[in-house]
């Protein structure tokens, strides 16, 4: 299918990745690779690049890495003996209102000609985004493309801390909204700010009224991200519901989010449940019921150091049949109950790009019974694109690896298998 063709293919379908180049980026010194709107399908032994691929192509769509939170180790080991350090992705994806070229660039700062071979480990990375050629903000490649990612090291999110499931629902926010990626930043900014204001009253005392400006700030900032997150999992949850239980046999799931500050509770009323914020409370009301909030566990604040309540000290729970199962639930509850969840997601995404998000799976399969396998390739006719790593073909059904374009990769190289 020549590329005019395609794209007007995807005008029809929605998103899909077109191209995507990797220069000096993890184990690929230089890629090249063409996509297609299909499942395609990445095979190869452990180690050789599967991953870092689904890694580039995330990290181009929002900005950051899932595996690490530090940008060096994104760049390929060879590229620290070059005098000037770097590292670079191009994601050109394909969407029905037209293409979008996504470029994230690491560069080592301090080096140069004249500068001596830099560690990886010191050396301070600066990061630069383009979108279509035009420098930009990194917050400001969300809501360009949406991906859904699955991985082995999900199933951990269902039963870890609490920053990991608020990390998970705020990258998924995110892409549908770069104000709220923008208003997270601010929020944790102004966080920052009262933190040291509290440490240094309850270190030297003086006036706490001096609290107030970042109060209002904290809670300016606080509000819309905790009604956001409220409705987004409320809206995941109906698409979970009726996934998990296909998955399960017929079992319920609920998302339940559970704020450190409950809005009706803190107003003296019935509590219903964060659900129902944005029908029952508008944002305005929430943010001075945070305020006064602030203002009522201010003292307690000061004697601990650290402000005590707010959205990064959120959480949600999934609760299957009744119980949580990130703390009563077994290993195959968790892993049913993330599949449902990233799904559930993808969903609804569709619903509101009004195309549906490239899937990429990163070794799934070998974690699934056959089941749950079954149904996992069922959601990918769902979608124009789906990106599969693995490590045995075989797990696949014959049907299935013959209608799919299918890639080797070995230490970094990329070929397609005629």
């Amino acid at each position: 299918m020549h590329e005019r063709e395609l794209e007007s293919f995807a005008r029809r379908l929605g998103m899909w990745l077109r191209s995507l180049s990797l220069t000096q980026f993890r184990n690929y010194a230089r890629l090249e690779w063409r996509l297609e709107p299909r499942v395609i399908m990445v095979y190869g032994g452990n180690a050789q690049g599967k991953t870092n691929l689904l890694e580039a192509i995330a990290y181009a769509a929002m900005g950051h890495s899932f595996r690490t939170s530090s940008d060096r180790e994104l760049i390929h080991w060879a590229a620290w003996q070059d005098p000037m350090p770097f590292a670079r992705v191009i994601a050109e994806f394909v969407r029905k209102d037209g293409p979008v070229r996504l470029e994230l660039a690491l560069v080592a700062e301090g080096s140069g000609p004249s500068q001596s071979i830099l560690a990886p480990e010191t050396a301070p990375i600066r990061k630069q985004a383009r979108i279509n050629g035009i420098p930009h903000r990194v917050l400001d490649l969300f809501g360009q493309a949406a991906v859904v990612l699955f991985t082995p090291q999900d199933v951990e999110v269902v039963g870890g801390p609490p920053v990991e499931r608020r990390r998970l629902l705020d990258l998924l926010i995110a892409q549908t909204s770069p104000a709220f990626a923008r208003i997270l930043a601010a929020y944790q900014r102004a966080l920052s700010q009262r933190n040291a204001l509290l440490r240094r009253l309850q270190e030297e005392g003086s006036d706490p009224a001096q609290l107030d400006l970042w109060d209002e700030s904290v809670a300016r900032y606080g509000a819309p991200l905790m009604d956001q997150r409220a409705r987004a999992l409320q809206a995941i949850a109906r698409y979970a519901e009726d996934i998990h239980k296909a998955l399960s046999g017929g079992e319920p799931m609920l998302l339940r989010y559970v704020p450190s500050l409950d809005p009706f509770q803190a107003e003296g009323q019935m509590a219903l449940g964060v659900l129902t914020w944005g029908e029952r409370l508008q944002e305005v009301e929430l943010r001075e019921t945070f305020r006064r909030a602030l203002l009522r566990e201010r003292s307690q604040d000061i004697r601990r150091g650290t402000t005590r309540i707010g959205p990064h000290r959120d959480d949600f729970r999934f609760i299957v049949d009744g119980v949580d199962v990130g703390l009563y639930g077994s290993r195959g509850q968790q892993r049913t109950a993330i599949l449902a969840f990233k799904l559930a997601a993808a969903r609804w995404l569709a619903s509101i790009f009004q195309e549906s998000p490239v899937l990429l799976l990163d070794e799934v399969m070998a974690e699934l019974d056959g089941e749950r396998r079954r149904y996992l390739l069922r959601a990918l006719e769902d979608v124009e694109q789906a990106i599969v790593t693995t490590t045995d073909p075989m797990l696949f059904e014959p049907e299935f690896r013959e209608r799919v374009r299918r890639f080797v990769v070995r230490a970094g190289f990329l070929r397609e298998e005629r």
